[in-house]
């Protein structure tokens, strides 16, 4: 039987083969291919997608919670093994988790009870990305109906107060939470973000640099950089990178919907000045390459990848 030290000496000898030429982990991400599942109505094989992920020279993945059947319980050690041994018996790091509050429970309500039952549940998504080898934990809001009839420092203070003990429990626990902005969801504009994260006060208390989401929120000008600058490359937790075209792609039953995601090169951004600006700016994390409801997420993770390693070829950014 194989055994976890084993899988672990085997992403560790592969990520040195790998990344030793890069100042950067690279990683593909299950919501893509999920997502084109949904919105274009594919269907992919588990196996085959750590495999290709393996084979293109990435060292990890991100995990999706709307992914066959979701995430084990914190509790469940049998079914957390299962799910990390899958990832690790190809030589790969599930890096990250996605996760969010209950369903249903708003997180900037007037009732303590609710804001703090958000909270917990924060912290148990914490301990599974602990139980499952990740780095980070990806952070998603709940949608921004709940603020209605709110001041926005109001709900902003609220929503902080939740945060911020489950943001220092993942600093205890060894790994940092880092939340993403998107036009349907609480935090859907740079105020909001600048505002948050002065109250949350946590250096550690990350962002996830999208670029279409960046793009959408700061002007929908094609200019993902000027949000990217504002906040300060240092508040990047990691990256979930793609290209972008300014608009929003509706949802497959036509509401609307976030920041439309595509393949490197055939957007409108800056893609290697994006990737410069990350480089200078002293990033050195994760790359989840974004192929959020594309219909390709095997060719997108290619390309975004690609442009990474001309990057990384170009600059000589070994260091």
């Amino acid at each position: 039987m194989l055994t976890r030290r084993f899988f672990l000496a085997q992403i560790a000898a592969l990520s040195a083969a790998k990344g030793a030429s890069s100042p950067w982990k690279l990683a593909t991400g299950l919501n893509g291919f999920g997502s084109s599942e949904q919105y274009h109505g594919k269907k992919y094989d588990y196996d085959e997608i750590l495999e290709f992920t393996r084979d293109e020279g990435f060292q990890g993945i991100e995990a999706w919670r709307n992914w066959r059947g979701g995430y084990p319980d914190p509790d469940d050690t049998a079914g957390i093994r299962e799910m990390r041994e899958k990832v690790e018996s190809y030589g790969l790091q599930i890096f990250s988790i996605q996760a969010g509050g209950p369903r249903g429970v708003n997180p900037v309500t007037t009732d303590i009870a609710e804001r703090a039952n958000y909270t917990d549940s924060v912290k148990r998504y914490v301990d599974l990305a602990v139980k499952l080898g990740c780095d980070a934990m990806g952070l998603w809001q709940g949608g921004r109906q709940a603020t209605k009839g709110l001041a926005e420092d109001e709900w902003i203070e609220r929503f902080a107060a939740a945060l911020k003990p489950a943001a220092q429990y993942a600093v205890d626990k060894g790994i940092f939470i880092a939340i993403e902005g998107e036009p349907p969801l609480l935090i859907n504009q740079p105020s909001h973000y600048h505002k948050l994260f002065a109250a949350v006060g946590m250096k550690d208390f990350k962002v996830i640099f999208d670029p279409s989401h960046f793009d959408v929120l700061g002007g929908a000008e094609g200019r993902p950089d000027t949000l990217l600058k504002d906040l300060g490359v240092d508040r990047v937790g990691y990256v979930q990178f793609c290209d972008g075209d300014s608009t929003l792609r509706p949802t497959p039953d036509g509401r609307p919907g976030t920041s439309k995601h595509l393949p490197c090169g055939v957007g409108k951004y800056d893609i290697e000045g994006l990737i410069e600006i990350l480089y200078k700016g002293g990033f050195r994390g994760w790359f989840q390459i974004d192929s959020w409801a594309t219909e390709d997420p095997y060719e997108t993770s290619r390309t975004c990848k690609n442009a990474v390693a001309a990057y990384v070829k170009k600059a000589g950014a070994g260091g």
